[in-house]
């Protein structure tokens, strides 16, 4: 009876673990289409015989769990991945954002303005004493001076809207972190209870997939579950605790970031939405209004040289022609045309009545090099040059990170993605074991009921 209890055992352990390895086959199928699941596959052992007395006990088989079939290297490479081309994507879309604001199209450019400028003059220097000339000079000037004050309003407009972005970012990494800290406790309870944690380690992953879209992160394991640092090492999730981020305004009036004990890390940021917000607002965009303050105070600092050689059509001495902030910082934001009347213009080169003398002179500061290096025009023209390039270079950089990581997740596919051919083939291999093993229990009670009933029969 001894050896036909311990084969019925066999028999009923066999059982159960190919009921269980069914069931995670069957979950596995049923998951195949769901984002972020990861396949699981049982774990089997072969229990330990023991003989004593002549009699064998023990052996069979036992499903000691399942286990999730995950490459860690290839998921932190995937979110490395992630975290680059989120901030080239943010860049890109700022840039593209940008470049619409030095476009030709709309006519109202600057470059379109500094051409109807010069136009102007040229008119002026053909008939020096039209009103209309002289007005339409003005006008033009007017134009020009409109044309640098909206570019450098849809800078201020770029910057300010990648602010907002850094406070709306900060808001979601901190809720990301506290709901991973969470998952991470529930990780380390199903752990410590020898119970498989694969569903919840899935979800914790593509939390941790989001926060990687978010800014640049660093991830290691420990006994607690995954700790999460910036790049820098500011921590973000040590196992079940979160530190959250905070923002506050600069001195400069944009938002900071600082880490839970205050301490300012706004600079020391990258990658990811906040990476590439922090970038644009703070490095790109001053960039080019920088580049663009400089051309207005040069360029009006030239035009105004020339008005001053020249004479008004009252025959006073030429004023200045535009008038430009004190802080360089708001040139081309605050440039206006200074003079009031057409008359004003310094057309005459010695005061008298229709001279145009010094309309040359005006032409020539519209054609002559600035003390950049470069004429009007042509400094303008690299403005744009440098935005464009910008823009292609961000655009050509997400592109190929976005191969990368496609890459990256085929590999990740191969590896923790569900085959439903593969889990087929698995179900019938399953289901197979199950019915062998029932036909032995089955065996085995009918053995035991004939053996039990001869025992009855010898008593008689």
């Amino acid at each position: 009876m001894g050896g036909l209890n311990t084969s019925l055992l066999i028999g009923m352990q066999a059982l159960d673990a190919s009921q269980g390895a069914l069931d995670a086959t069957s979950n596995n199928i049923a998951n195949a289409n769901t984002a972020g699941y990861t396949r699981e596959v049982p774990q089997f052992s072969e229990n330990e015989e023991n003989l004593s007395g002549g009699v064998v006990t023990g052996g069979g088989v036992t499903l000691d769990g399942l286990q999730s079939v995950r490459d860690e290297l290839l998921n932190l490479q995937i979110q490395q991945q992630t975290s680059l081309q989120s901030g080239a994507d943010t860049e890109s879309t700022s840039l593209q954002q940008i470049q619409s604001f030095f476009s030709a199209s709309s006519g109202n450019d600057i470059s379109t303005q500094l051409t109807a400028f010069s136009s102007s003059l040229a008119q002026l220097s053909a008939t020096p004493t039209s009103t209309s000339a002289q007005q339409s000079v003005l006008s033009s000037g007017q134009d020009l001076a409109n044309a640098f004050n909206s570019t450098a309003s849809g800078l201020a407009s770029a910057q300010s809207d990648a602010d907002g972005q850094v406070t709306q970012t900060v808001a979601q990494i901190n809720t990301l972190t506290q709901q991973i800290a969470q998952l991470n406790g529930q990780v380390s309870q199903l752990t410590s209870a020898g119970q498989d944690g694969g569903t919840t380690e899935d979800q914790r992953d593509e939390l941790v997939q989001q926060l990687s879209a978010l800014t640049g992160v660093s991830i290691t394991q420990s006994s607690d579950g995954e700790t999460i640092t910036t790049g820098n090492g500011t921590p973000l999730v040590v196992g079940s605790q979160s530190f959250s981020l905070q923002t506050t305004t600069g001195s400069n009036g944009f938002q900071q970031v600082l880490d839970s004990n205050g301490n300012n890390i706004t600079s020391s940021i990258q990658g990811g939405q906040l990476g590439g917000a922090i970038q644009v607002r703070d490095t790109t965009i001053p960039g080019f209004m920088s580049s663009l303050n400089t051309l207005a105070t040069q360029f009006a600092t030239s035009f105004n040289a020339a008005q001053a050689k020249g004479f008004d059509s009252n025959g006073n001495a030429g004023q200045a022609f535009f008038s430009v902030p004190a802080n360089s910082a708001n040139a081309a934001a605050g440039i206006s045309v200074a003079l009031t009347n057409p008359s004003q213009i310094a057309i005459s080169s010695d005061g008298s009545s229709g001279s145009n003398g010094n309309v040359a002179n005006l032409s020539a500061a519209l054609t002559n090099d600035l003390p950049s290096g470069d004429t009007p025009a042509n400094a303008y023209a690299n403005l744009v040059f440098q935005v464009g390039s910008a823009a292609s270079n961000a655009s050509t950089q997400s592109t190929a990170i976005g191969q990368n990581l496609q890459q990256l997740q085929t590999q990740q596919g191969s590896v923790s993605a569900v085959s439903v051919d593969e889990e087929t083939t698995n179900l019938l291999r399953y289901q197979t074991a199950y019915d062998a093993a029932a036909r032995i229990v089955n065996t085995i009670q009918q053995l035991n009921t004939v053996t039990l009933d001869l025992g009855s029969s010898e008593s008689f």
